[in-house]
């Protein structure tokens, strides 16, 4: 019988896709993150080089997949370290943490599974399975879980379900639950916050869902069917300002691009809202303390 680790390191193939995993000749064309707006994300990171990120937010809850190498969380108060191949890591919405990701395995390579959960998921979730075990005691909003045989299968079926792209949004929700329910039959779960989405958060989704867009708090107060005026009034009182969360999401999305995507930088820029490399570059050194060309 196969290990659990071996059911999740094994490459997922399809008709007329390429390996995942392969990462012959520069990162796979495949590696692309994928949406399905309000379920989940699904990316793929695959790194050559030891690479370090200060502050990485986590906009969503999101669990991570070590398939090769070794990364290390530390938020300041708690640093977490996980290996290859038992590296399962629960992360809770809002998390904010330097990140050490470091190659590892036979082809020097750090490789993992980033899969996210929307916050609309995780209160579905909630509400009909009422968990009995609660994480408001937790220190810190990282965990990391042991990985049986049948967790592994459970969370490989939503990821190949991701993958497939041919998975309805109503059958991919029941195998995202499965996931969680299996996740809350080992005392392990997300954080919760029960309380309505703020206004920064709406903001930060819907920036999230096309960060090329050219965004201006007038585009955006329109989307969320409100006032400019009042779109600022609500963020001031969340203590956010829209240029800075338009930055920070815009950011966040270039590191996982740079990580998942075989596209040069001036097109990743483009991908991000940023017509000049220049201008680009600044902005992610300053959020990330390093150049984007270092990350690979």
């Amino acid at each position: 019988m196969s290990s659990p680790h071996a059911v999740l390191d094994a490459p997922l193939r399809f008709p007329g896709m390429t390996d995942p995993l392969d990462t012959t000749g520069g990162h796979p064309a495949s590696g692309m993150p994928v949406s399905r707006r309000n379920l989940c994300g699904l990316a793929r990171p695959c790194l050559r080089r030891p690479q370090k990120t200060q502050r990485f937010r986590f906009f969503e809850a999101t669990l991570l997949f070590v398939v090769s190498g070794r990364i290390t969380l530390d938020d300041g108060a708690v640093r977490l370290t996980a290996d290859a191949p038992s590296g399962l890591i629960l992360i809770d919405q809002h998390a904010c943490a330097d990140m050490l990701k470091e190659p590892g395995g036979d082809d020097q390579r750090f490789r993992s599974i980033f899969l996210t959960f929307s916050a609309g998921l995780l209160a579905e979730f909630h509400r009909q399975h009422a968990p009995t075990h609660t994480t408001g005691n937790r220190s810190t909003p990282f965990q990391q879980v042991p990985l049986d045989a049948d967790l592994a299968s459970t969370l490989q079926h939503c990821v190949q379900s991701i993958e497939a792209g041919q998975i309805s949004d109503q059958r991919l929700r029941h195998r995202l639950m499965d996931l969680l329910a299996a996740l809350s039959e080992r005392s392990h779960l997300f954080a919760y916050d029960k309380l309505q989405s703020s206004t920064s958060e709406r903001l930060r989704s819907l920036v999230s869902e096309a960060p090329e867009r050219h965004w201006t708090a007038h585009e955006a107060s329109r989307e969320l069917a409100m006032s400019e005026a009042t779109l600022r009034r609500r963020l001031a009182g969340e203590q956010v300002r829209f240029e800075e969360l338009l930055v920070d999401v815009r950011m966040h999305h270039a590191m996982m691009l740079m990580q998942t995507t075989p596209w040069s930088i001036p097109h990743i820029a483009q991908a991000c809202g940023y017509k000049s490399r220049t201008r680009f570059t600044e902005r992610f050194k300053q959020r990330f303390g390093c150049l984007p060309s270092s990350v690979r």
